[in-house]
């Protein structure tokens, strides 16, 4: 295993803003990855059902993600939506319950992140693939461990798959943009960090109680 994701992490050599970048937002990086409930996907002390409501939360990010950003590869590995529908409906299945934001508005905690990231230009819509596709591509080969149903964490070819997602990020990042761009990237983090405390703090009792 430590042998796989170390191929994993030396398959693409990030360019010198990429390094920037990761430098300049480690403490966002870090105050996220250590969110309890990101502690809990990690060590397998989720339950399903907050689980699925969180997927079904970053759902929408991912669908306007491939719209704007993936219209030469819909069909690729990297598209994520496919397979986070496909999660959700064996959850539903399984815990009877049907994870649909339009359908259940009680699960839906993402309205600031989505409309926040409709208002930004498509260049800066990229960093969404620096936060959740690199994030399933890297963390999410630990985390996929220990959950129920990792479709989500699948790649037919990892490393690929990773040189695609950072070429794509990197095409047209230079020194003009790449201070705002580390500004989106923590912002980001910020949106994420609000969805987990929001799905921490409910219970799968009030949800489906609501």
């Amino acid at each position: 295993m430590l042998f796989h994701l170390l191929n994993v992490i030396t398959a693409y050599k990030p360019n010198k803003f990429s390094k920037q970048i990761k430098k300049a937002t480690k403490e966002k990086h870090d105050a996220i990855e250590s969110h309890p409930f990101i502690r809990a996907m990690i060590d397998g002390s989720l339950s399903d059902f907050k689980y699925a409501v969180y997927l079904a939360n970053l759902l929408p990010i991912y669908k306007a993600v491939e719209m704007f950003l993936f219209t030469k590869n819909n069909n690729s590995n990297i598209v994520q939506s496919k397979k986070i529908l496909e999660d959700l409906s064996n959850y539903s299945q399984i815990l009877n319950f049907k994870f649909d934001i339009e359908d259940c508005p009680q699960i839906c905690f993402n309205t600031e992140w989505l409309k926040y990231f409709l208002s930004k230009s498509d260049f800066f819509k990229k960093v969404e693939l620096y936060i959740r596709w690199l994030a399933d591509m890297y963390g999410g080969q630990i985390i996929k461990k220990n959950i129920t149903f990792t479709k989500k964490y699948e790649f037919y070819n990892l490393r690929q798959c990773i040189q695609q997602v950072r070429q794509q990020i990197e095409d047209g990042l230079d020194e003009t943009n790449v201070d705002r761009f580390i500004e989106e990237v923590n912002k980001a983090y910020e949106f994420h960090h609000k969805l987990a405390d929001k799905i921490h703090e409910c219970s799968e009792q009030s949800i489906r109680e609501a």
